[in-house]
């Protein structure tokens, strides 16, 4: 009996030795940067130039520290794999973070989950997109693998523009494309956004010249090429409430206005009636986002957008299609029938004014009509649908004087008297 007693607590104190004393194995943790979408003329978004890990215990203690530049880098089957020693179905959680340039400054989990990676310039990708991903908890098995994904800080925007809808007449040339509200900054883990200016760069990442020339060749008739823009995460959220129409996605103030982002496309513009001045352009700006109301920008994410202006490209006078770079190639005004006329009680007399362009902002007033019950008594009168003119419904005798006012870049008002019964 005592030699089974003796027996019994060999087992359990081997038992015992097992668990406080777990197997190291080698371990290899294989780097993924997955795909997003590779073009042609663009960064190659699965370069790694260079790498930081950070592996921390289940106590949140940092046992290993590496940077390794790309000369020191190790791949397995085209696979880039970093080699270690790891503690056999003990749970770690492993940080890393791609094409920094540098070795991380952080010894903490605080510090890693905290950092804020800053862009010299918006496109600094030369040495790689920057990435990151970490595996919390993850413990090695008896195969030695950990697959750990790498997501990209950046999102990406594939621009296009479909001119099928514009008038044969007008001319739409792409001259660069910029991103507003560009974050010079992000979060290496957890969703990141913009908070304040100093947080975006002045001048955001810009395609100007050959590089936006995409857009100006058909690849279909009437679509043109692809042009992808890069950004950092910029997750603002649901900012707006019941917006129906891209008309109403604006910020006309206020501190959204400028920290979210936004594609501005700057085209050289004709048509028979305006032009773009010399160094100036007209200008397609829209924010980014998940919807209507929704201002999220992610990062490792696609988005393709095409734009497509209608008409003569001109619908919008606003922040949205400022026409602050054109000029009016021909511009006129002519009231009819004539600044002074008359007319018997109970005609019907029509009044307008012929103005060019016809998107030309315009105003016009019955003088006193609405104020002066003895001028009511007169007539009454009728808009025209273009809203350029009215035909009056004369009552009795009478003067009915009409002011008329085109804007820019018109720039003319003029009044018309009718005389009724002279």
């Amino acid at each position: 009996m005592k030699a089974l007693y003796l027996l019994l607590a060999g087992f359990l104190l081997a038992a015992c030795q097992r668990e406080s004393h777990p197997q190291a194995v080698p371990a290899r943790i294989v780097l993924d940067p997955g795909i997003l979408l590779t073009r042609a003329n663009d960064p190659d978004e699965q370069l790694i130039s260079d790498y930081n890990l950070l592996i921390f215990n289940a106590f949140g203690i940092l046992e290993e520290k590496v940077y390794i530049p790309r000369r020191k880098m190790v791949f397995s089957g085209g696979k880039l794999v970093h080699e270690t020693t790891l503690l056999l179905d003990v749970p770690y959680s492993i940080y890393a973070v791609a094409n920094l340039g540098y070795e991380l400054p952080c010894r903490t989990l605080e510090e890693v989950r905290s950092y804020r990676y800053h862009l010299a310039y918006p496109d600094e990708y030369s040495l790689g997109i920057p990435m990151a991903g970490k595996l919390e908890e993850q413990a090695v098995g008896h195969s030695g693998t950990l697959t750990l994904p790498l997501e990209r800080l950046m999102a990406r925007v594939n621009l296009s523009i479909d001119r099928s809808g514009l008038d044969a007449d007008v001319s739409f040339k792409v001259e660069e494309v910029v991103v507003g509200g560009c974050p010079s900054s992000a979060l290496l883990f957890g969703k990141s956004r913009v908070d304040g200016l100093p947080q975006t760069f002045t001048t955001g990442f810009t395609k100007a010249g050959y590089q936006a020339d995409a857009l100006n060749r058909d690849v279909t008739p009437g679509l043109s090429g692809t042009v992808g823009m890069y950004l950092l995460e910029n997750c603002q959220g649901d900012l707006l409430d019941n917006v129906l129409t891209p008309q109403g996605r604006v910020f006309t103030e206020g501190r959204y206005r400028d920290i979210c982002s936004y594609i501005e496309i700057r085209a050289s513009y004709h048509s028979p009636y305006w032009t773009s001045l010399a160094g100036s352009h007209l200008i397609y700006r829209f924010y980014l986002g998940e919807s209507l109301n929704n201002f999220d920008v992610h990062r490792n994410t696609l988005y393709s957008i095409t734009v497509k202006p209608q008409g003569d490209g001109l619908s919008e006078d606003s922040w949205r299609v400022d026409k602050g770079g054109l000029t009016a190639t021909k511009a006129s005004f002519g009231l009819h029938p004539a600044a002074y006329n008359e007319c018997s009680s109970g005609e019907d007399f029509h009044i307008w004014c012929d103005v060019v362009p016809s998107d030309t902002p315009f105003y016009m007033e019955p003088l006193a009509h609405d104020d002066d019950p003895e001028v009511a008594k007169l007539y009454s009168y009728t808009v025209d649908p273009d809203g350029h003119g009215l035909t009056l419904h004369t009552w009795k005798g009478g003067t009915a004087v009409i002011y008329f006012q085109a804007g820019p870049p018109v720039n003319r008002d003029t009044l018309a008297m009718l005389v009724i019964d002279p």
